[in-house]
């Protein structure tokens, strides 16, 4: 049996300006992309460059959203800085965010896969987060 909910994540470390996460959807209906940046280490910069790409190969990628700017992060504001709330159906079967920073920064991303969207958070406010995009 399939299981219900698969995450994924990728950790940026403490010194990045760039961070990507590919994850493979097959046999599931919903994802959410939930982006944070860390505030450990006094790295925590604002987002220049945001995407959302898709995939049925893992190799030729499209773009699905742009242009979404992460604000940056201080230790009062730890709500996530963006959440693609991305519906699969009729989608390709990857999906890639990709992350540019104005300067080295810990981010976190992380891809949370689901069978149902009905119990997902629709708006900022509910998600605690600065930015949400449904797709």
């Amino acid at each position: 049996m399939r299981p219900q909910i698969k995450v994924n994540a990728a950790l940026g470390g403490s010194a990045v300006t760039t961070l990507q996460l590919t994850t493979d959807c097959r046999g599931y209906t919903y994802a959410s992309l939930i982006a944070y940046t860390s505030t450990s280490g006094g790295l925590h910069t604002a987002a220049t460059n945001t995407i959302l790409e898709e995939s049925d190969d893992n190799s030729t990628y499209t773009t699905v959203s742009t242009g979404v700017t992460l604000s940056t992060v201080t230790q009062a504001t730890t709500a996530a800085k963006v959440i693609w709330n991305i519906d699969l159906r009729g989608r390709k079967r990857y999906i890639r965010p990709t992350i540019g920073f104005a300067a080295t920064t810990n981010p976190v991303l992380t891809c949370v896969l689901y069978n149902a969207s009905k119990d997902a958070p629709v708006t900022a406010t509910l998600a605690n987060a600065t930015n949400i995009v449904n797709i």
